[in-house]
C-alpha cells in the first residue's frame, strides 16, 4: 500500500520526544502525523511496565527541569497537586512561573511532589550522594582513608592532569583519584562495561558540567542553615543537587500516555508494533518510509515531506538503502549502546534500614560494591505510593547494565531473578524468605555509549545536518545520554525548524550543550 504524502510527517519513535514532537505540530500545523513505535505501547524508555498493579518506572524518571517550557508543558497534561505541608515553601524560585493547581483532585491523575533521596551504597553503608564531606561521612570511610582522599583532593588542585582525555581525568582533576575510585569507579564501570580510562571525558563534561567539590560543599553549607533555600528546580540550583522532584502518581509513562491520547484527538496516527524497515530519498532529500507490522508482517510504503527520527543512530544509517557515504556509515556501524535490565522483586519488608531501625527512604541506591554485577536498586514504593498494589508491601528493582547477546543479557527470567536474589541478600539489602514475587523487565539500546567511534561522531551531525527535511531528535537520535527534558527540548526545536522551513538544525544538536542545560549526575 501506497500513501501520498505531500503533507504528512512521519515520526520515527513514542517515546518522549516522538511525542512532544508529534502534539506540537499537530498543535501547530495542519499536516497529517504519523508516529511509528516499535512497542506495544508508548513512552519508550520512560514507559511505566504493570505487573499485577506493582509499577516499573525504567531507570528512574525524577521530573525537574531548567527549562519553563518543559514544566509547563508537563502540566497541561497532568497538573501538579499542591501537597498542604512545608513542601509548598520549597517552590519559591519558581512562584511566577509554576502554578500549583489547589483545586486539582487527588482522584484524577496529577503530579506529585516528591523529596529527593538518593545514596551510596558502598561497604554495607549508606553514603549521602552526593558525597557531603562531613564528620558522619569521614566516621564510615574511616581516618586513615579520610585522610587520603584530603590528600588526594589537594593534589589534584596542585598538580591537574592537563589533558582531560579519558572519564577518570575528568573525575579526578574534580575530586581527586581516592575519592573517585572510592565513590565513582566502580559503578561507572558497571552502566557502561569499560574501564574509565577508555571513555571519552566528553561523557562527563555533559552529564557533571557546573558540579564541583566547591559546590557539593556550599550546597550542603546552605542546606544545613537555610533549608528553604532549595527547590525543584531552581536556576540557581544543579540539578543533581535538587531537593524535590515531580513525579507522576502512577509513574512516567502516565504522562506519556495522556501525552498520546491528546496526540489522537488532535489527528495523530499513533502505530504500534511497527518498525522503519528503510528510508527512501529523492534529490537529496527524504520522501518516504517502508514500515513493517510486527505482528501482521505487513509491509507498508508512506510517502512523507518530512521524517522526525528517534531511532538510534545506528539503525538509522542502515535503513537509509546506501546513500549514506561509506566513510559516515562505518562511524555510525561502529556506534556502541548500551543495554538495561531491571529485576522487580516484591518484598514484605526490607533488612536494610536506616538509623533508628526506620525503612530507608531512598528513591534508589548506587551500588558500589565491587563485587557484585548489580549497579543500582530501585525503590519504587519511595517514588510514589501509587507504584506498589498492596499496601505495606516493598516493591523494589535490581538493575544491571549489560550489552546485548552477554552473559547477563541472555539468562533467562529464572537465572535472572535468582542472580539479584543472592546479590541483594549478601550485600544486606534484603532476606530472601521475604521475596513474594518477580519479573524481569529488558530495554535495548538504553543508554548511547560515548565509546567507540564515538570521537568521531561530529561528522555524522554534519552529514545529517545537510539533510534538510530529516530531523535527528531524542537520546538516541542525537546519540546523546539525555534526560527526558532535553529529549522534549530537541523536539521543540526540531518542530520550530519545520514549520518555519529553517534548514540548518544545529540548533537541535545544541540542546545540553550549554551550561542551562545540566544533566542530573549519573555516576
Amino acid at each position: 500500500m501506497i500513501n501520498e504524502g505531500n503533507n504528512t510527517v512521519v515520526i520515527i519513535g513514542a517515546g518522549p520526544a516522538g511525542l512532544t514532537a508529534a502534539y506540537e505540530l499537530s498543535t501547530r500545523s495542519s499536516k497529517r502525523i504519523i508516529v511509528i513505535e516499535a512497542d506495544s505501547q508508548v513512552g519508550g524508555i520512560s514507559k511505566t511496565v504493570d505487573y499485577k498493579g506493582n509499577k516499573i518506572d525504567i531507570g528512574g524518571h525524577r521530573f525537574f527541569s531548567k527549562s519553563d517550557w518543559v514544566l509547563n508543558w508537563w502540566q497541561k497534561f497532568l497538573p501538579i497537586l499542591a501537597p498542604e505541608d512545608e513542601v509548598v515553601a520549597t517552590y519559591h524560585n519558581r512562584q511566577k512561573t509554576i502554578k500549583i493547581d489547589q483545586r486539582a483532585s487527588p482522584d484524577r491523575p496529577h503530579m506529585l511532589i516528591r523529596p529527593r533521596k538518593s545514596r551510596i551504597y558502598y561497604n554495607k553503608k549508606l553514603f549521602e550522594y552526593p558525597i557531603k564531606l562531613n564528620l558522619n561521612t569521614l566516621l564510615k570511610i574511616g581516618l586513615w582513608k579520610s585522610i587520603k582522599i584530603l590528600f588526594s583532593i589537594l593534589y589534584s588542585r596542585v598538580f591537574p592532569r592537563k589533558e582531560e582525555q579519558s572519564l577518570e581525568d575528568f573525575y579526578v582533576n574534580r575530586f581527586g583519584y581516592e575519592l573517585y575510585s572510592t565513590f565513582f569507579k566502580d559503578y561507572t564501570e558497571k552502566v557502561w562495561g569499560k574501564k574509565c580510562t577508555e571513555i571519552s571525558a566528553e561523557w562527563g563534561r555533559q552529564r557533571v558540567k557546573g558540579l564541583s567539590l566547591r559546590k557539593i560543599i556550599r550546597h550542603y553549607l546552605t542546606t544545613l542553615f537555610y533549608p528553604s533555600k532549595q527547590s525543584f528546580a531552581s536556576e540557581e540550583t544543579e540539578q543533581t543537587l535538587t531537593e524535590y522532584f515531580l513525579y507522576p502518581q502512577c509513574g512516567p509513562g502516565q504522562l506519556w500516555e495522556t501525552v498520546a491520547s491528546k496526540c489522537i484527538e488532535n489527528g495523530v496516527e499513533i502505530r504500534l508494533n511497527q518498525v522503519v524497515d528503510s528510508i527512501d530519498f529523492m534529490s537529496g532529500q527524504v520522501c518516504g518510509a517502508t514500515c513493517t507490522n510486527l505482528v501482521t508482517r505487513e509491509r507498508e510504503l508512506i510517502r512523507c515531506q518530512d521524517i522526525i527520527s528517534t531511532m538510534p543512530v545506528r539503525n538509522l544509517v542502515r535503513s537509509m538503502n546506501g546513500v549514506v557515504p561509506n566513510a559516515i556509515r562505518n562511524i555510525a556501524s561502529d556506534l556502541e549502546y548500551r543495554e538495561f535490565l531491571i529485576v522487580g522483586l516484591l518484598l514484605d519488608e526490607l533488612v536494610l534500614k536506616d538509623k533508628n531501625g526506620l525503612d530507608v527512604k531512598d528513591n534508589w541506591l548506587y551500588i558500589q560494591e565491587g563485587d557484585v554485577k548489580l549497579g543500582r536498586v530501585q525503590l519504587f514504593h519511595n517514588w510514589s505510593p501509587y507504584m506498589v498494589a498492596e499496601k505495606g508491601k516493598y516493591w523494589i528493582g535490581a538493575e544491571y547494565f549489560c550489552q546485548k547477546g552477554d552473559d547477563l543479557w541472555t539468562l533467562s527470567e529464572t537465572d535472572l531473578t535468582a542472580l539479584a536474589i543472592e546479590e541483594l541478600s549478601r550485600i544486606g539489602i534484603i532476606d530472601r524468605s521475604k521475596v513474594l514475587d518477580s519479573t524481569v523487565v529488558k530495554m535495548p539500546k538504553a543508554y548511547p555509549s560515548y565509546v567507540g567511534s564515538y570521537n568521531e561522531f561530529s561528522k555524522v551531525k554534519t552529514y545529517f545536518n545537510s539533510i534538510s527535511n530529516l530531523y535527528l531528535i531524542g537520546r538516541n537520535g542525537t546519540h546523546r545520554y539525555n534526560n527526558q527534558d532535553h529529549s522534549m527540548l530537541t523536539a521543540k526545536e526540531a518542530v520550530d525548524n519545520l514549520i518555519n522551513k529553517v534548514t540548518d538544525h544545529s540548533n537541535i544538536w545544541a540542546v545540553n550543550t550549554e551550561m542551562i542545560y545540566n544533566e542530573e549526575l549519573e555516576a
